[in-house]
């Protein structure tokens, strides 16, 4: 079947969502035919690059809701606001500080403007290999010495953990720099107090929410914020031109207005069913002599985050909940699984997730440990490089193909994760260590989807050659 039949097909059959977009496929959230209103910048439609009528009154709600200087609609989904928002802090050949477990977004940013990164590291939780928050300490260390034009953090992570924002940006401006934050998954905090603090209220410079990632709006609808004065508007607004679409779709614009319609006249209703249904499944969950909830204290609540314990992978339960039960999770790491929930689940869809996972957990009751067949589940995604080169250097570098067992020592060419959530272990420019290799083979052993490599397989990798001649 074609890429529309297996839509259809997928929109009829059974499978319950315990992932991304946040309105859950729920037909609560309807939209007429959106054929009807896939228009172009006609007469009173108005244009998103310089928008003047309901365009603009939508960015002046939501300025007035998030309380920022200015909200800015994308229908490029975050990356398209990443990429903005780092251009208009930098100036090509900057240095620039990121926290390593930054989605690939940032590399590419880095990538295309000639900057020079320097990483800071969160902690990592040894039990789980799961990247915890990025300490103000480690930020503190880091750029005192490096003097950076601007510091790009990820608060919430793919998992939902979450960094003091408001120590870190006191710190960042005490050196005269600006704060980005990548809050692709946080675009609900600002709704509920249950939640954090959204990183524009702890003072962060530019912001990025996706929309689509935990509120009911369609896949690719996000929001930039330009949240202080520190960085001017006409500089971010200069960025979005060239990454924003010029024909942007009127029906990803038109489910951002329906999205914060609908928060506005029910999200404190629908919180407060969203949070119970979120401590009916944490107490249910409590009974479970295999599977465990992580929790952390640096964890907001909407990420479930299921271990598998040691009898089986995360990967090998999500396919029993696939196959089995009909529930499609977001992410299968090596040792756990992650289900996004939003407030569109219903509370039957808390009761279906509960009673797959208790009768895997029965079934894992049932079988014996070997510890002969154990596999580290534990591993982190991070790395520390070797960098040899600039990312851009590397990538318009020449290129040779090396198998795995041949490419240790070498200089990467290209990237190297596991997707989701899509950090890179490894970056274009960085030496390939044991360490890199042995997470590919970890990644394929645990039936992880490895990207970036032109092999999908991870049977070889690009290598820099020399550089070009220009």
């Amino acid at each position: 079947m074609n890429l529309y039949e297996r839509l259809m097909w997928t929109a009829k059959e059974n499978r319950y969502p315990m992932h991304m977009p946040g309105h859950k496929r729920a037909g609560l959230f309807t939209m007429a035919n959106p054929y009807a209103f896939d228009v172009t910048e006609i007469d009173g439609t108005d244009n998103l690059h310089q928008p003047e009528g309901e365009i603009l009154w939508e960015m002046e709600q939501m300025k007035q809701k998030y309380g920022t200087k200015d909200s800015y609609l994308l229908v490029n989904g975050s990356t398209c606001g990443i990429l903005a928002a780092i251009s208009a802090c930098c100036h090509p050949g900057d240095t620039i500080v990121i926290a390593r477990n930054c989605h690939r977004s940032v590399y590419h940013a880095v990538e295309l403007l000639s900057l020079k990164p320097v990483y800071v590291y969160p902690e990592v939780d040894k039990e789980t290999g799961i990247c915890l928050g990025i300490s103000s300490e480690e930020v503190k260390r880091v750029i005192a010495d490096t003097k950076p034009a601007c510091v790009v953090l990820t608060s919430p992570t793919y998992e939902g953990l979450v960094s003091n924002i408001r120590a870190i940006a006191e710190i960042v401006h005490e050196e005269n720099s600006l704060l980005v934050v990548d809050e692709a998954h946080g675009a609900h905090f600002a709704w509920s107090d249950k939640f954090p603090e959204t990183a524009m209220e702890q003072g962060a410079d530019l912001v990025i929410e996706s929309l689509h990632k935990t509120l009911p709006a369609l896949t690719q609808t996000a929001v930039l914020h330009r949240a202080s004065d520190r960085i001017m508007a006409e500089r971010v607004e200069h960025y979005l031109e060239i990454f924003e679409t010029s024909s942007p779709s009127y029906v990803l614009m038109g489910s951002i207005s329906q999205c914060m319609q609908w928060m506005r006249k029910y999200a404190d209703t629908w919180f407060e069913a969203y949070f119970t249904n979120l401590i009916w499944f944490r107490e249910h969950a409590e009974k479970w002599k295999e599977l465990r909830l992580w929790e952390n204290p640096r964890k907001e609540p909407s990420k479930l985050v299921v271990l598998t314990g040691e009898k089986c992978s995360g990967t090998e339960a999500a396919k029993w909940l696939r196959e089995e039960f009909q529930i499609e999770v977001e992410m299968a790491a090596a040792g756990y699984i992650l289900a996004m929930t939003s407030l569109a689940d219903s509370r039957d869809g808390f009761v279906r997730l509960m009673d797959a996972l208790t009768k895997i957990d029965e079934r894992l009751q049932k079988i014996s440990f070997s510890k002969e067949k154990k596999t580290n589940y534990s591993e982190s995604v991070l790395t520390c490089p070797e960098v040899e080169m600039l990312p851009v250097q590397a990538v318009n570098a020449l290129e040779e193909t090396k198998s795995v067992n041949e490419a240790e020592g070498f200089v990467s060419a290209e990237y190297g994760m596991v997707y989701p959530p899509g950090i890179p272990f490894l970056v274009p420019g960085e030496k390939i260590t044991k360490t890199v290799l042995n997470k590919i083979e970890n990644a394929k052993k645990a039936g992880l989807h490895l990207f970036g490599f032109a092999d999908a397989s991870g049977q070889t990798v690009q290598v820099v050659k020399e550089e070009k001649k220009r």
